[in-house]
């Protein structure tokens, strides 16, 4: 059974550690699937060529659109050193490195409580959640700044990874 989560995995390259992290695949949105299947009976009962070319958008939009950030949806590679992360061609100094977090792409971390009666805002919610739980990234703080060195991950590939890049750090993890 092929896995349908994220992972990563790490290998020794001389001093470095270098990670390779693949994302998860987004979920579909089962919603408009259904609703593209709808149409295209409608549209085939009809003999109605926009209404077919409508429901066949609908469908591949529903199969095929990732939300996700763009950095979320790509493998990404990194090294780290006893002393240093390097990815995306830079180089963050330990010492220069506030903390490393783990964010979501879809929420930012922001948890949302939103109540609605309306059915597609409803299932446009659910597909919202459905796609945060694979929009993990490893992030390094630095300068004020925050970097996204490996995103598109589960949470357990994200605790996992920021716990083998800390070891490497030699940073305290909890």
């Amino acid at each position: 059974m092929a896995n349908k989560g994220s992972e990563y995995t790490k290998r020794q390259d001389g001093p470095a550690t270098v990670f390779e992290v693949t994302p998860a695949p987004s979920p579909k949105f089962t919603y408009l699937l259904i609703i593209g299947g709808f149409f295209s009976l409608i549209a085939l009962a009809a003999n109605v060529i926009f209404g077919a070319l409508l429901a066949a958008f609908i469908v591949w939009y529903g199969w095929f659109r990732d939300m996700r950030p763009k950095g979320h949806r790509e493998v990404s590679t990194f090294r780290v050193m006893a002393d240093s992360i390097e990815a995306g061609g830079q180089t963050f100094k330990k010492e220069d490195i506030h903390r490393l977090i783990l964010k979501n792409g879809i929420t930012d971390q922001e948890l949302m409580e939103t109540y609605t009666t309306n059915a597609n805002a409803a299932a446009g919610m659910a597909h919202r959640a459905n796609v945060a739980r694979v929009a993990n990234s490893l992030n390094v703080e630095q300068g004020g700044k925050s970097f996204q060195i490996a995103g598109g991950m589960d949470e357990t590939t994200a605790y996992g990874l920021l716990r083998d890049v800390c070891k490497v750090l030699d940073f305290d993890v909890k």
